[in-house]
């Protein structure tokens, strides 16, 4: 039994051969990779800057309160706001109450994305997730003219 010989050309096509087959492979790892690691996020609502990725519907307790850069946080909930909301159409029914009473009821109008209206008032959804929920609040957005300026911001938990 002897060695079998491999003439230089047909070294160079195998050669040829393994490098075509190592690209091919290496193309597709790479396919595979930059698919796998997109950046596109599914949960894009579309509009400016709000994150909404879950139903508002619910019960929701307030966490903690911003006005005027001072924040107010709450560890518990015991005697603090309470929104319970349900949705009516592209509106809103808030039951805005405290643990220890019925509370009041409001209907905030749908007036753009993940915007609402109750009276002159405006509530934007700026971040709602499973879990929480950010509204910037706007005092008398429909009738000052310094009404652009975000009055406080509510963070809401479940």
């Amino acid at each position: 039994m002897g060695l079998v010989s491999i003439s230089n050309n047909e070294s160079y096509m195998i050669m040829k051969t393994i490098r075509l087959f190592g690209v091919a492979l290496l193309t597709v790892l790479m396919s595979v990779c930059f698919s796998a690691c997109s950046s596109s996020d599914d949960d894009d609502n579309g509009g400016g800057g709000s994150e909404v990725t879950a139903s508002i519907e619910g019960t929701w307790y307030l966490k903690s309160e911003n006005w005027g850069g001072e924040t107010k946080t709450y560890e518990d909930y015991s005697d603090k706001r309470i929104w319970v909301i349900t949705k009516s159409g592209s509106n809103l029914i808030l039951n805005e109450k405290k643990t220890s009473d019925s509370g009041k009821e409001y209907t905030l109008e749908t007036v753009g994305n993940n915007e609402y209206k109750k009276g002159n008032d405006k509530f934007v959804i700026k971040t709602l997730t499973s879990k929480m929920m950010e509204v910037g609040y706007y005092d008398n957005f429909y009738i000052d003219d310094e009404s652009s300026k975000e009055s406080g911001i509510y963070t809401f938990m479940r």
